[in-house]
């Protein structure tokens, strides 16, 4: 086996372990199926192997490489697509929808994976011949460093990918699910979440829901706009219903949780019943929740007020 064999199947190697140590955090982010697991393997292996392949064909100037990860970019998008539209068709058989701003930040992410694989592939194999060819160094040293390197580069990529979680910019605390004037729901101190005619419906809120209210840390209104973003509420609600499900049926409407703005503290209040009453697991499940990027940018000019400060609304 040659050096350019050894650079190429290390270079291949750190784009596969890039992707490796993504995968964990996606599963806690965005759960999904095994299948799914393997062809974002799968999708690894080729992107890494073209990351490495596109250094020596460009120093053998074999220009029309290129033209090869132009064919990879839009194999990738449509991995996107396909991605985007098997969410969305299994949008009508859940129990809680994730609502189209998450589907699409889960395939925009699928995507980027990928690009991320050819980048930490191709670096890896670039740094090995500057090293051989300005330093002089020993090839089996120069592989230790470079995979040593391109592995580094991996850890920093998956620092500048990862998202912020709701847990990052809110206080989730447990509230008390109460019904005033007989019908009207009330979770912490915010009245008229919906009204309730039904008496067991009532009854199941209070012997086995439970409520929370997300508070923007540090009175920020850019935390707020996060957190107030519909299709950020949405993402709340379905990442809670993924890791600790929902007490009931699909003809079940009253039992739908209805995230509700309370204006006081520009937070969100939530009435939900969970299959096991657990307020710990519950908010845990909120917080672990990932801020999207279509929620960011909201009220950017008031970044140097403070909410419920005199003066800042």
């Amino acid at each position: 086996m040659d050096k350019m064999d050894n650079i190429f199947f290390v270079g291949l190697a750190i784009g596969m372990i890039s992707r490796i140590i993504m995968l964990n955090l996606d599963q806690k982010q965005y759960p999904t199926q095994p299948n799914i697991l393997l062809t974002q393997l799968i999708l690894a292996f080729v992107s890494s192997s073209l990351g490495a392949l596109l250094v020596p064909a460009l120093l053998s100037r074999s220009y029309t490489s290129i033209t090869f990860l132009s064919l990879a970019a839009e194999q990738f998008r449509q991995v996107r697509e396909n991605r985007r539209d098997t969410l969305q068709n299994l949008e009508d058989v859940q129990l809680v929808q994730r609502g189209e701003a998450f589907i699409e930040e889960i395939a925009r992410t699928y995507e980027i994976r990928n690009y991320m694989c050819i980048l930490t592939s191709f670096l890896t194999v670039g740094l090995y011949y500057v090293i051989v060819s300005e330093f002089k160094i020993n090839s089996n040293i120069t592989l230790v460093i470079s995979g040593v390197l391109g592995i580094a580069l991996a850890l920093v990529l998956k620092k500048l990918l990862t998202r912020q979680t709701i847990g990052e910019i809110a206080d989730v605390i447990p509230v008390e699910i109460s019904f005033v004037d007989e019908f009207i729901m009330q979770v912490g101190d915010l009245k008229g979440i919906t009204n309730m005619g039904s008496k067991s419906d009532r009854e199941r809120y209070l012997t086995r829901g439970l409520g929370i209210e997300i508070i923007p840390k540090d009175k920020n209104y850019i935390n707020a706009g996060i957190l107030l973003n519909l299709g950020q509420r949405q993402a709340i609600i379905y990442n809670i219903y993924s890791r600790i499900g929902i007490f009931k049926q699909e003809d079940e409407p009253a039992f739908s949780p209805l995230p509700r703005r309370n204006p006081k503290k520009e937070s969100l209040v939530i009435a939900y019943i969970p299959i096991e009453k657990d307020i710990d697991k519950l908010i845990e499940a909120v917080k672990s929740c990932p801020v999207l990027s279509s929620a960011r940018g909201k009220n950017l000019s008031l970044k140097n007020h403070k909410i419920g400060e005199k003066g800042s609304a």
